[in-house]
């Protein structure tokens, strides 16, 4: 096996475009919101809070991103049953509200959005115009 391998990774251009488009379709269904953008390392490369959102839409927006991109699946998948299990596993990031993506290139997950804020249909509309924002297909 090879002690290394080629791997894509998301640019801040691509971040920016992703909260633009948030932002956009988040003005069109007339709701206030929190963006954010996370690598495939889970580490938060991009966030926005819109004007009026509420306070604490950011926390969940960043564990919405950060469950999508580790758990490669959008949120909102778990059994209540395990819930409490995966917020232990993932040190209190893990979130089961809808409304994150994981963003995945050539089968390759590099990184996951999140909005949050609104309603979690809104949240999951203002996410997946996210990965539309760069090509992506939302699941």
């Amino acid at each position: 096996m090879a002690d290394f391998v080629p791997t894509f990774r998301l640019t801040h251009e691509a971040s920016l475009k992703m909260l633009a488009a948030g932002v956009a379709r988040a003005q069109e269904l007339g709701v206030r919101v929190a963006l954010a953008v996370c690598d495939q390392s889970c580490e938060t490369v991009a966030f926005l809070t819109m004007d009026g959102a509420r306070h604490f839409a950011g926390r969940t927006t960043t564990k919405k991103a950060k469950t999508a991109a580790s758990q490669r699946l959008p949120t909102g998948y778990a059994e209540d049953h395990r819930v409490v299990s995966m917020q232990i596993r993932m040190d209190g990031d893990f979130t089961n509200v809808r409304g994150g993506f994981p963003v995945i290139v050539n089968g390759e997950t590099i990184g996951g959005v999140g909005a949050g804020g609104a309603s979690q249909d809104e949240d999951v509309e203002v996410a997946k115009a996210m990965l539309l924002a760069i090509g992506q297909t939302p699941p």
